[in-house]
């Protein structure tokens, strides 16, 4: 072979290597996309609540005793015009625990204490003034009570959210559990409509009792991180009747035992706002591209 057959050998070759060497260019390199971080969807929270429990009228009742020589005993049952609960504050805290993206359970403990109001005509028997000459019917007799409940209440409670929508998650529930309801001491007043006079002022001592209660609740979850929520919403609460008060001094000197008023439960509306710290939540940007995932 020649110098010059080489040579051309030569420069064929190299020229060769480097329209392989472009064409591999043209080639991009495949890459893949790494797998998704897992979404914990479970785990213990804590809760935080405080809420605002609206004015109620509930309904009770008061057993009369009948003072006479000879016939002391309860006469008749009367029943409460009015039983009255003012507006006040609650608070509340709990545990709970998620088990999926739909549906979470919680134990609460919540507080509330409020002033209660009732009113009643007076029984024909107490229409008296001072003189003990019975009043017309016209005198418009009222037994007027006042006093303060404190109620504690302990449910658990289960929940369903019912969907993402960015940040925000309505959710529906319900719960069953116990209340504790003690009622101060009651005052009583007689009050009469003018000329007429009525003295009497009682004072009797307040019952507590353990009740049945059950709660709906409706309201959304926002997310504030992966972990921490806003929880606001609206929860109905009904706790059932039992003891209110026992009998005035005057009444125990002439017999009379026990308990004398009565309610016949009470229905708490109230709507709540605070806080829920997810344990087992997964942090904002580590379920989704962008920033803005789950908080799950």
């Amino acid at each position: 072979m020649s110098r010059y057959s080489v040579s051309a050998a030569i420069v064929a070759a190299l020229l060769s290597g480097t329209a392989s060497v472009r064409a591999a260019d043209l080639i991009e390199p495949v890459y893949e996309a790494p797998a998704p971080l897992p979404v914990s969807t479970s785990g213990w929270y804590l809760r935080g609540d405080v809420g605002y429990v609206f004015k109620g009228k509930a309904s009770g009742e008061w057993d009369f005793w009948n003072q006479f020589p000879g016939v002391e005993g309860i006469d008749d049952t009367y029943d409460y015009d009015t039983f009255n609960l003012d507006s006040t504050a609650s608070f509340g805290g709990g545990i709970g625990y998620r088990f999926t993206d739909q549906l979470r359970t919680d134990a609460t403990v919540d507080f509330l204490r409020t002033n209660v109001e009732g009113e009643t005509p007076c029984p024909f028997m107490v229409q008296t003034d001072p003189n003990g000459l019975a009043l017309p019917f016209d005198a418009a007799c009222d037994l007027k009570a006042s006093t303060k409940a404190s109620v504690w209440t302990a449910m658990a409670n289960a929940y369903v959210d019912i969907g993402q929508f960015g940040r925000i998650n309505p959710y529906i529930g319900a719960g069953i559990g116990a209340a504790h309801v003690k009622y101060e001491d009651v005052t009583e007043d007689q009050v009469c409509g003018a000329p007429y006079s009525c003295p009497y002022t009682g004072v009797h001592e307040g019952q507590s009792s353990w009740r049945f209660a059950s709660s709906l609740m409706a309201g959304a979850t926002v997310d504030i991180t992966g972990q921490l929520k806003l929880d606001a919403g609206y929860r109905y609460t009904r706790i059932e009747g039992g003891d209110a008060y026992g009998y005035d001094a005057a009444d125990t000197s002439f017999g009379a035992t026990g308990v004398q008023g009565r309610d016949d439960g009470l229905n708490l509306h109230s709507v709540r706002a605070g806080l829920r710290y997810e344990f087992g939540a997964t942090s904002y940007g580590d379920a989704h591209s962008g920033g803005l995932s789950s908080y799950r």
